[in-house]
């Protein structure tokens, strides 16, 4: 019985010492209000810390840490350095601590003791997570947005009295906001120099390029001497609007498009045309004449003719095969600009002619155009007599006027140092003939004289001795 109560009371006592060292560990190694030994942040160790400790040491630790800590945005000679306070920059403190704390803190007290002694051989290394104010971030952008955004500018050319004035363009920028957003968010853990996100737009004009027009490339001239005033004032007023263009490389144009609409409301007035053969007042008698004038100007600068009608009737202020005709909606003059510098068309009215003078780069057309018109065949009108039972026994009336047929072919050379290099067809024209129509009545009976016929009447008159200025429109051929 004495041995029972000894072997008891040993256990009792081993028991005793094991619980009290259990309780010694626990109460100073594990159930502890400090972070565990072993634990560092960002390189810092915080073992043995409470979280209040740990959060102060820390913010001190690291406030020291970031004093001066910038990083540059640049583009060329574009330089801004951005300090992390700007950004309103700092660190995930709270989160960080209390993942300090809870380590050890989980599963049974083995398994916390034995990750408690693994933290005194192996330190866990935890990090800062960065983080921004995206207010700041927004405002820093927006600032280098303002700053860089500037649109691109053409440069610009001024014809001033035959001075040429060429001003600068300027480049354009765009920063790019979203890009330099993520860039900046992501910075913050990198902290390297960034090139800023920019977008640049190059003019499409430059001074470079207009200051190749350097002198008159192409010119020509018509005489519009005896007519009417509304015609003379719509070859001003169309002349006007085919002026002071500047054509780049490529570009092309309508005449009838830069003209625009032709009525009272846009300036033009009422004059004499030829509609179908007869002579009548039409709106914008007289922009035949500035297309015309303009067409042979391009034909001698060397530019590309898209579109080109001729009249059906000759007109008599250029030669044959060398008119250009337009009526809106019907007919056009097109050219294209296939040079590599840009043109300029300069028109002027001086007396009774209209000029066209076309501007370009002189030294690179170092040739002369030659146009020449060659009549292959001369088409005679007939006369036709169309009998009108109702008509005055012994009557002869003129219905319609007849005018003389011609075929034309046009040439264009290239002359060069006083030689013919290339000499080649460009058109040919048809100005269609057109009989002289009488209306006559029945016979008179044989003893009765004929009357007298005005000889106005009855001989045929050529449409070409009108007034060479009309303008000429036959719709109906």
């Amino acid at each position: 019985m004495k041995k029972i109560i000894i072997i008891l009371s040993s256990i009792v006592i081993v028991l005793g010492g094991l619980l009290g060292a259990i309780y010694y560990i626990y109460s100073t190694e594990i159930n502890t209000g400090t972070i565990y030994n072993g634990i560092t942040i960002d390189g810092y160790d915080i073992g043995g810390m409470t979280k209040e400790q740990a959060l102060e040491f820390i913010k001190e630790q690291k406030d020291t840490d970031d004093v001066g800590k910038a990083f540059n945005l640049f583009y060329n000679d574009i330089n801004y350095n951005i300090e992390l306070k700007t950004l309103g920059h700092s660190y995930d403190y709270e989160g960080a601590i209390e993942e300090a704390y809870s380590i050890g803190r989980d599963g049974n007290l083995i398994s916390r003791y034995k990750t408690i002694k693994e933290l005194q051989k192996n330190k866990k290394l935890l990090y800062l997570e960065p983080e921004y104010n995206r207010d700041l971030v927004l405002e820093l952008v927006d600032k280098i947005e303002k700053d860089i955004n500037q649109d691109s500018t053409d440069a610009t050319f001024d014809f001033n009295n035959g001075d040429f004035i060429v001003t600068e363009e300027k480049t354009g920028f765009k920063l790019d906001k979203s890009e330099l957003i993520n860039l900046l968010v992501d910075n913050v853990y990198e902290l390297e120099d960034i090139n800023l996100p920019i977008e640049v737009t190059e003019p499409k004009i430059t001074k470079e390029l207009l200051s190749r027009i350097n002198g008159v490339i192409g010119e020509f001239s018509t005489s519009f001497k005896g007519s009417a005033y509304g015609r003379v004032q719509n070859i001003k007023l169309s002349a006007k609007r085919l002026s002071n263009l500047l054509i780049l490389p490529g570009d092309e144009i309508s005449y009838n498009e830069t003209v625009g609409p032709i009525n009272s409301d846009t300036g033009f007035m009422e004059a004499p045309v030829i509609l179908n053969g007869e002579l009548t007042p039409g709106m914008g008698g007289g922009v035949c004449q500035t297309s015309t004038t303009l067409y042979n100007a391009l034909l001698l600068s060397d530019l590309t003719i898209v579109e080109r009608h001729p009249h059906s009737i000759a007109a008599s202020y250029v030669p044959r095969g060398t008119d250009g005709a337009v009526a809106r909606g019907y007919l056009d003059l097109k050219f294209r600009n296939d040079f590599d510098y840009p043109i300029y068309t300069y028109s002027k009215i001086i007396g009774n002619n209209i000029y066209f003078y076309i501007y370009g780069d002189t030294t690179a057309k170092d040739y002369t155009i030659k146009i020449e018109p060659e009549l292959i065949e001369t088409i005679p009108y007939e006369v036709q007599e169309k009998l009108d039972p109702n008509a005055e026994p012994g009557s002869r009336t003129m219905i319609q006027e007849g005018r003389t047929g011609y075929k034309v072919r046009t040439f264009k050379s290239i002359i060069k140092d006083g030689k013919v290099v290339d000499r080649y067809q460009i058109t040919f024209d048809y100005y269609r003939e057109r009989d002289y129509i009488y209306k006559v009545g029945p016979e008179l009976p044989k003893n009765v004289p004929a009357e007298p016929v005005d000889a106005s009447v009855d001989e045929p008159v050529s449409i070409e001795s009108f007034d060479e200025n009309i303008e000429v429109i036959d719709l109906g051929q």
